[in-house]
């Protein structure tokens, strides 16, 4: 059993997050990255991105549950006062949010596709990156 399987649902979202921004600091400068890892790493995000409709209809999922299933009131936080009008406005944009996540996928899937068959020469020896395409 890997640490993964050991995270409850909000865990998994906290590290998903955590490792979106750990990319975002670790590619802020990069200045040396062939176009071959970014593709790379454009099909990493497709894939994310092709996993987020189902985490969002789950989530859309846990909140009907909630409504049918527990006692709910809001807090003196919101002028809402009913949790079931909120639980209905959460549903809405996490339908939107499954489309707009369909969308992102075919984006980055694009995106990767047009950047995998570049090859890059190294600027300052030479060499290919991709060795299997050298005659």
């Amino acid at each position: 059993m890997d640490d993964n399987d050991e995270l409850e649902a909000s865990g998994h979202a906290t590290a998903a997050r955590e490792h979106v921004y750990g990319f975002n600091r670790a590619t802020m400068w990069e200045r040396d990255q062939i176009p071959a890892e970014t593709s790379d790493e454009l099909a990493e995000f497709a894939d994310l991105a092709a996993a987020l409709p189902e985490a969002f209809s789950q989530l859309s999922s846990t909140l009907e549950r909630a409504l049918a299933d527990l006692v709910l009131s809001m807090d003196a936080m919101t002028d809402e006062s009913d949790p079931a009008m909120a639980i209905g406005v959460a549903r809405l944009h996490l339908e939107e949010a499954r489309g707009l996540a369909v969308d992102l996928h075919k984006h980055l899937n694009a995106a990767r596709n047009a950047t995998a068959h570049i090859i890059s020469h190294g600027v300052d020896d030479g060499q290919e990156s991709m060795p299997w395409d050298q005659p």
